[in-house]
């Protein structure tokens, strides 16, 4: 199942970034129905940030072969983009340490929820799309990793099942 959810993810990915550069960005995607939904957002469309230079090509195959990670100050639709692909990348590890990717609520532009099911747990956690400091930098493996070390109880909100991870990640 892992295998499919990553494809799905990769996907998701790509048509992110395609339609962010058409002013469309992800409000919501679920795994288990394959189902996500954009939003088109008001004003010019902003062009992507690339954290080491723009790649040597344009396109689906120059992302998949060119290391376009955004730089700390790229739109929020592509850091949402890159974080969609890189829980593709990780999701199958995260699987096998029994941490699973149940999808992605982004009713605000600037932030988002990845909601993840750790054990029989739920939580949604908090990742900042827009006014980084840093760039988003392997958030799949750090989510990961966090949860299999039981690191997240650090983030926890009072009284909520929530792990913000605003400023951190």
């Amino acid at each position: 199942m892992a295998d499919q959810d990553s494809e799905f993810l990769t996907h998701a990915a790509e048509v992110a970034f395609d339609l962010g550069l058409d002013r469309f960005r992800v409000t919501k995607l679920t795994l288990r129905s394959r189902a996500i939904e954009f939003t088109e957002f008001s004003g010019p469309s902003e062009p992507p940030v690339y954290f080491e230079g723009e790649p040597p090509a344009t396109g689906r195959e120059a992302r998949r072969t060119y290391d376009w990670q955004p730089a700390a100050d790229a739109p929020a639709w592509m850091n949402m983009a890159w974080l969609l692909d890189d829980l593709a990348a990780w999701i199958d590890q995260m699987a096998e340490d029994r941490i699973t990717l149940i999808g992605i609520e982004a009713p605000e532009p600037h932030e988002c929820d990845v909601l993840v099911l750790d054990g029989d747990s739920r939580y949604r956690v908090r990742i900042a799309l827009a006014g980084r400091r840093d760039v988003l930098d392997f958030p799949g493996m750090y989510l990961r990793e966090m949860f299999a070390e039981g690191r997240y109880r650090t983030y926890l909100l009072e009284d909520q099942p929530v792990v913000d991870l605003r400023g951190i990640l």
